[in-house]
């Protein structure tokens, strides 16, 4: 890598900690000259640097014509300073909701843009911290509504980094921005692996949840007579009544409900664990099975459905990352 870009880098890095350190999130934002930073652009100081040039240009021959030509460019520039700053000054800005994913994958995240008065706001650019950028333009008096995509990177509570909102409108000479950081209560689940060597379904009492195992204890209906079966399960009942001849057919009661358990996983680290528990989650969840879900200090009854499985993975979301963690999960 060149020095020049190496340094670059390594300043523009600096910078991002310093600013990411000096941010504290908030639920709702207002532009204005307290949040807001405007500085010439590349093309801004390619511009004073052709005024400069053509100023000495003017002063070497003393002609007047360059001279005007220069104090139109300055005019120019100053006013544009101002039609920039007020692409941005005076929006109100609010995150709506956020989604939850999985990590590695992109959070859809929706932002409420806000107005009082109908005003066009063109070129306004989104991104999160090493996310695309999103244009939008912001032209309606009262809510605005938009979506960007967050890249994840560590499950727990989604934490995108910073919303740098920006513009470089009417021509593109100075750059308006500001940094936002908010709070979701979205989260990002572990990864899933998948785990082909799944643990055998538990036997448990069965109590409704027979899954039809041959067997002597309960009763669970009728079936043809075959030659050779015990006269004692022969149903006299349906014989006596000219229905045919039939056999009573018994089954032992089974659990069908499966158990993801952490205890199911040694000799792996957490991520590991987490990752294969989702998984399995997510397994159950598409077959339409009854499962639970045990970790160190918490479990979850066998049930089913989009609640269950969401409740589920927020947990393995959650799980290990303190007291915070947990209370804000509650509170949700």
């Amino acid at each position: 890598m060149h020095p020049l870009k190496r340094a670059r880098e390594y300043f523009r890095r600096r910078y991002r900690r310093w600013i990411d350190r000096r941010t504290r999130p908030v639920d709702e934002a207002l532009l204005d000259h307290r949040r807001l930073f405007i500085f010439p652009s590349r093309a801004g100081f390619g511009f004073l640097a052709l005024v400069a040039a053509l100023w000495l240009l003017a002063t070497n021959f003393e002609n007047n014509l360059i001279f005007a030509l220069c104090f139109l460019l300055v005019a120019l520039f100053v006013v544009s300073i101002h039609y920039t700053h007020a692409t941005l000054t005076r929006l109100r800005v609010k995150p709506v909701r956020a989604e939850s994913v999985f990590k590695g994958e992109e959070a859809a995240v929706e932002i409420c843009f806000s107005q009082d008065k109908r005003r066009a706001r063109e070129q306004v650019l989104l991104r999160f911290a090493r996310g695309e950028a999103l244009m939008v333009n912001v032209d309606q008096a009262g809510d605005s509504f938009v979506t960007v995509l967050a890249p994840t990177s560590r499950r727990g509570f989604l934490d995108p980094g910073l919303l740098t909102i920006e513009s470089y409108y009417p021509l593109g000479l100075l750059r308006v921005w500001t940094h936002l950081r908010f709070r979701f209560d979205a989260v990002v689940y572990p990864a899933p692996v998948a785990d082909l060597a799944a643990p055998a379904e538990r036997r448990g009492t069965g109590e409704g949840h027979f899954a039809g195992s041959a067997g002597a204890e309960d009763y669970v209906g009728l079936k043809t007579h075959e030659a050779g079966e015990s006269l004692r399960h022969v149903a006299w009942k349906q014989y006596a009544r000219e229905q045919g001849l039939w056999s009573k057919q018994y089954g032992d009661p089974v659990d069908s409900r499966v158990w993801i358990d952490w205890a199911d996983y040694p000799g792996m680290d957490t991520e590991q664990r987490l990752s294969r528990m989702a998984w399995q989650v997510c397994e159950c969840a598409s077959g339409g099975r009854l499962y639970g879900l045990r970790l160190p200090g918490t479990e979850i009854e066998p049930d089913q459905g989009v609640a269950h499985r969401q409740k589920a993975l927020r947990l393995l979301a959650l799980h290990g990352l303190g007291d915070a963690a947990g209370e804000n999960d509650a509170a949700a």
